[in-house]
């Protein structure tokens, strides 16, 4: 199960670093990630790369939650 969720959350992180990275080496990518990062506003594909890193960080982290509440 740990090792399971370990993987996702990887290769959720990588997906976000290729995706950025990728929008970096184009023409205009890093005027594009300085705009992300002052606004917000991104790319398609950095948007979702971002939704899956948070699914997988809530998918970790929501069930040490209930356990947390469990023990209360």
């Amino acid at each position: 199960m740990v090792g399971n969720q370990a993987e996702t959350l990887r290769r959720s992180i990588e997906s976000l670093i290729n995706a950025k990275l990728h929008d970096a080496l184009t023409p205009g990518g890093i005027d594009r990630l300085a705009a992300h990062r002052r606004t917000g506003v991104a790319s398609y594909d950095i948007r979702m790369a971002e939704r899956r890193l948070q699914e997988a960080l809530a998918d970790i982290l929501t069930p040490a939650e209930s356990l947390t509440e469990q023990e209360v």
